[in-house]
């Protein structure tokens, strides 16, 4: 028997995978903790890994003969969730960075959260819990 010690990290496909390696640092604060070359494209990988230390996004290449349009991708389904120790600075934050958010920091019972998109339309969240999940 084996057990799951952690969640690794979570893939996505992008067009312009240095720009998105770029925003995840520039405006998430983000540290590059790994750079390679993608052999098949011809273009860079990364694995990008956050302020904390605990969770890691790999960006890599977008397959050239089935292109996703992550801007029809529904929040309500899919997307990547953020722990932040405070919602209103957080998004005054990403304003000042011109990140649109889809609308103003919502109450969900005593958590707050924060529905925005990358620079590709990968849908994003910035959530803050009182009491956290963990």
């Amino acid at each position: 028997m084996f057990n799951v010690r952690s969640l690794e990290h979570v893939a996505i496909a992008y067009r312009d995978t240095d720009a998105a390696a770029k925003w995840y640092c520039d405006v998430l604060g983000f540290q590059v903790a790994f750079q390679g070359l993608n052999p098949t494209y011809g273009v860079n990988y990364y694995f990008v890994k956050d302020p904390a230390g605990t969770g890691l996004i790999e960006i890599i290449p977008m397959p050239k003969d089935n292109p996703a349009d992550h801007g029809k991708t529904s929040v309500a389904h899919v997307h990547i969730a953020f722990d932040v120790d405070d919602m209103d600075t957080a998004y005054r934050a990403l304003q000042a960075k011109g990140v649109e958010c889809e609308g103003p920091p919502s109450k969900m019972g005593e958590n707050s959260l924060l529905f925005f998109r990358d620079p590709e339309g990968v849908p994003l969240q910035f959530v803050h819990r009182p009491r956290p999940l963990k």
